[in-house]
């Protein structure tokens, strides 16, 4: 026996119906009713939670045509219940499905396009179309959505029959199919769905565009609407706030004021890297050893990139081990480099004895330690002996 859905209205979110079976599996039990108001998921959207008599409803599923109740505890077969939607959630749900018939009814008209692809997420919404939008071309539907909302267009949901269907021109179109669901917005937007709906445009509060990039030889759309995205925006406005107040800017200007500290950021980044390139220049030109034993350089905050290069000059002024040391917090970052001592064995007795960690191969290896110069150079000492 097939459930009877009463979900054609979206807004009925309490109802009451007779508990036809009450299967136990993992983690729950399956419920089915004569009728219910709970929407199973599909359609690329969650199933309804909420109550059953004293139950929690965690999931709703269909199989063939039999609305299945994920419940907490077990009903009892026979019993009449009272089923309750979480209306905060549905109502949510309903907002963002609605949003995007009525956006994706505009995209239709402009372009042509199709839905290939719809996912109602937690945080957004993804329609996929079978084409390329532009960022104007999205604009535009986007104002014309939320005027639409301003207006208050019905939403109305019908199963034509197969003449009337025959002659609809609407989205999605499914072949050698029955009782086709079909959802219209007046003068928007034709389109086969099978989810609960609001009855009229303004439920849905507000439609936004997040981003688009393109997928799959079309375009991924991301949007909210109602109050998903009233609260998104919310916490993005908060953010700019933030940012505004420690730029000393107006919201307005945060960009242009970002925008400045980047390209100053970069700047200073470039004159930073001269130095060091400079610093590692003039180490490089002093490097001397004349008993070609082991020996260490110190400079002040180099790179890993300016160590290594100084670490390939003095390994081949040495038959032992080349180290070089930047300063850095609490101690010394260090590059060790030899061609006739196999570091990597060495590695964990260097680190013991410096205080230090790090690895690498037997030509070098690299790490940290927090050692002071004396115990480096003392320790460098002893490591011919």
């Amino acid at each position: 026996m097939v459930t009877q859905k009463l979900f054609d209205d979206g807004e009925l979110f309490e109802f009451e119906g007779k508990v036809l079976s009450c299967e136990q599996v993992k983690k729950g039990y399956e419920v089915t009713l004569d009728k219910s108001a709970f929407f199973p998921e599909g359609g690329g959207q969650a199933g309804d939670v909420g109550t059953l008599g004293n139950a929690k409803v965690l999931d709703t599923q269909e199989r063939e045509g039999i609305v299945y109740h994920k419940t907490d505890k077990p009903l009892e077969v026979g019993s009449t219940v009272t089923g309750v939607i979480d209306k905060d959630i549905r109502l949510r749900r309903m907002q963002n499905h609605s949003g995007e018939h009525l956006i994706m009814g505009f995209i239709h008209q402009m372009l042509g396009y199709d839905n290939v692809g719809f996912h109602l997420g937690k945080d957004e919404v993804t329609l996929d179309l079978n084409g390329v939008i532009t960022d104007e071309q999205l604009r535009e539907c986007e104002l014309k959505a939320n005027k639409a909302i301003a207006r208050d267009v019905k939403i109305t949901v019908s199963y034509p029959d197969d003449q009337t269907l025959a002659s609809l021109d609407y989205r999605s179109k499914l072949e050698n199919m029955q009782n086709i669901r079909i959802v219209t917005i007046d003068g928007i937007d034709v389109c086969a769905c099978c989810a609960p709906h609001l009855s009229s445009t303004g439920k849905i509060g507000l439609v936004k565009v997040l981003s688009h990039e393109s997928y799959k030889g079309g375009t991924r759309v991301h949007i909210l609407c109602g109050l998903d995205a009233v609260e998104v925006f919310s916490q993005r406005l908060d953010t700019v706030r933030e940012i505004s107040r420690l730029l000393s800017a107006k919201p307005e200007k945060a960009a242009d004021f970002v925008s400045k500290l980047l390209s100053d950021n970069n700047a200073l980044k470039q004159q930073l890297a001269d130095i060091a390139a400079k610093q590692t220049d003039e180490i490089i030109k002093g490097l001397s050893n004349d008993g070609r034993g082991s020996f260490c350089v110190f400079a002040d905050s180099l790179d890993m990139n300016s160590m290594r290069r100084i670490a390939n000059e003095g390994v081949a002024l040495t038959d032992g081990v080349f180290g070089v040391f930047s300063a850095a917090a609490n101690g010394y970052s260090y590059i060790m480099a030899s061609s006739s001592v196999a570091l990597r064995a060495r590695a964990k007795e260097i680190n013991a004895a410096l205080g230090g960690k790090g690895g690498g191969s037997d030509a070098m290896i690299q790490g940290s330690v927090t050692a002071d110069e004396k115990t480096i150079r003392e320790f460098f000492g002893t490591l011919d002996t």
